[in-house]
């Protein structure tokens, strides 16, 4: 397949994977607020301190060192002002989860790669992402119309912890990317995860019927407005650990800027919204980058439908 017609290809089924996709990030950002008292930024320079300390390795997760990070480099990579990342990494290491090594750098807690938590949020990113591969499917998706290079299946021998948690080092860095490109249309990460919220609401009955799910499948065909169920504030809020003022103040922003409508029931982004050309760009940028994900997952050895197979037991 062409770049070009690969590109085409995306946009007929942008919406589509942009649904499922959504819905998998959120599983996993959401998560991660809570722990953080709700603190939204908190929670991301979390995230990309544990990827700076952390990468997928030949060798295996286990076996490498963490290493080090400058608070300066976290407030670049995630376009924070540097006293917002200096005062949120004070935070992580008062809580026992980051410590400083010298005048310059930090690095995450030892603690925080050997605790139980730990690997059982790497499980739970292994988890979602299956039920992402699963969803897909179901919807009729064919990863192999993407596929590209080869797999090195053969050419890995790691345990199934260590690759669960390159798989989610992965994941970690797809939604650090997301984030951080989705507030260029939103003017925040976190307006782009609440905007995420309210679209995957909206779409709810689309994402569980297949048929309808292909009708709406691309950039050039939004939704009706009573195929797509209202948001509630307290629905948002809930779905990302977050409290009700930060949604409702957030919202109210958004209405007065046209981006959503207040109808029976809560909200719905607008037709005019949802077809926003710099919207649209970020949804392409998005599925794009979740097929670059799927590479990168295929190259660490694993196939989709080797996660997918988990689902009812099976190993491959």
């Amino acid at each position: 397949m062409t770049e070009n017609s690969s590109v085409e290809s995306l946009r007929r089924q942008q919406r589509l994977i942009l649904r499922c996709v959504t819905a998998f990030l959120l599983d996993v950002m959401g998560r991660q607020i809570p722990r953080h008292g709700g603190d939204f930024t908190r929670a991301v320079v979390y995230m990309a301190a544990v990827q700076a300390s952390r990468s997928p390795s030949i060798e295996g997760a286990a076996d490498r060192p963490a290493r080090t990070f400058s608070v300066r480099a976290i407030a670049q990579s995630m376009g924070l002002a540097y006293e917002t990342t200096r005062r949120n990494i004070a935070e992580l290491e008062a809580a026992g989860l980051a410590r400083r090594v010298d005048r310059r750098g930090y690095a995450v807690a030892p603690s925080v790669f050997e605790g139980e938590s730990y690997r059982a949020d790497c499980e739970a990113t292994w988890r979602a992402l299956r039920r992402l591969i699963i969803d897909l499917r179901g919807l009729g998706f064919d990863f192999s119309q993407f596929a590209g290079g080869s797999s090195l299946a053969s050419a890995r021998q790691l345990a199934r912890a260590d690759l669960v948690e390159d798989v989610a080092v992965l994941v970690n860095d797809f939604l650090l990317r997301v984030l951080e490109a989705g507030a260029e249309p939103h003017g925040s990460m976190l307006d782009a995860s609440i905007f995420s919220t309210l679209l995957l609401a909206n779409a709810e009955l689309l994402t569980n019927d297949p048929q309808l799910a292909w009708v709406y499948a691309g950039a050039e065909t939004p939704p009706p407005d009573n195929l797509r169920k209202p948001a509630t504030i307290t629905g948002v809020a809930q779905a990302l650990g977050l409290t009700h003022e930060t949604v409702r103040r957030r919202i109210r922003r958004y209405r007065e800027r046209g981006w959503v409508k207040r109808v029976t029931g809560g909200y719905l982004i607008t037709v005019e919204r949802l077809q926003d050309p710099v919207v649209l760009r970020g949804g392409l940028m998005i599925s794009q980058r979740f097929l670059q994900l799927v590479q990168s997952i295929r190259l660490l050895g694993v196939e989709p439908d080797v996660i997918e197979a988990e689902a009812d037991g099976r190993r491959t």
